[in-house]
C-alpha cells in the first residue's frame, strides 16, 4: 500500500529547509540574471545602490539624505555622491523643506518613474515567458508558495521594509 503508481495518488515529498533553501537561491540567482538583463536595455543603466534608492525614494518621499541613507544603510557622504549621480542622470530632484529650510528633500523626477515603469515593464515581460511556459498546476504552486513566503517576510520585516507600494511594483 505504501508503493503509488506515480501520477496518481502520488506520496507527496516534503522538502527539508535546506532542500528549499537551494532552490530558492538557484531561482535568486536566476532572477538576477533576469533582473540584470532589464537594466542593461536601458540607456542610462543604475548601479544597484542606485536602483535600491529609487525605490527607497519611491515608497517614502520626499525624503531627506539622513532618512535616506538609514533606509540603505550607507553612510551620508556615500547617499550625497549617490544622490549626485542620480540626479546628474535627471533621475532626482532636490529642494528646499518647506518647513526646515536647512534641509535639502530628495524626490524622484518623472525621468526617474518613467525609467521605474519601463525598468517594470522589461522585467515582467521577461517574468511572463517563463510563467507562461509552466503548467497551471505548477503556476498554482508557485503563487500558493509566494504568497505564504511574502507573508512570513512581512511579519518578520520592520514595517515598511517588506510592505508598501515596492510589493506590488517590484517585479
Amino acid at each position: 500500500m505504501d508503493a503509488r503508481v506515480e501520477g496518481v495518488n502520488r506520496i507527496r515529498h516534503h522538502p527539508t529547509c535546506d532542500e528549499v533553501l537551494h532552490a530558492l537561491t538557484g531561482v535568486a540567482e536566476h532572477l538576477e540574471v533576469l533582473w540584470e538583463r532589464s537594466r542593461e536595455v536601458s540607456a542610462a543603466p543604475l548601479s544597484v545602490s542606485q536602483l535600491r534608492a529609487m525605490f527607497v525614494l519611491e515608497r517614502a518621499e520626499p525624503m531627506n539624505l539622513r532618512s535616506l541613507g538609514e533606509a540603505l544603510s550607507s553612510s551620508p557622504p556615500s547617499v550625497s555622491r549617490l544622490c549626485d549621480r542620480l540626479q546628474a542622470a535627471g533621475f532626482l530632484d532636490r529642494s528646499t523643506s518647506a518647513t526646515n529650510r536647512r534641509e535639502v528633500e530628495l524626490r524622484l523626477s518623472e525621468r526617474g518613474r518613467g525609467y521605474l515603469r519601463e525598468l517594470r515593464a522589461r522585467r515582467k515581460e521577461r517574468l511572463r515567458e517563463v510563467i507562461e511556459s509552466m503548467p497551471s498546476a505548477a503556476r498554482k504552486a508557485l503563487f500558493d508558495g509566494l504568497t505564504s513566503f511574502h507573508e512570513a517576510v512581512s511579519e518578520l520585516e520592520p514595517r515598511g521594509e517588506a510592505d508598501g507600494k515596492h510589493d506590488s511594483q517590484s517585479a
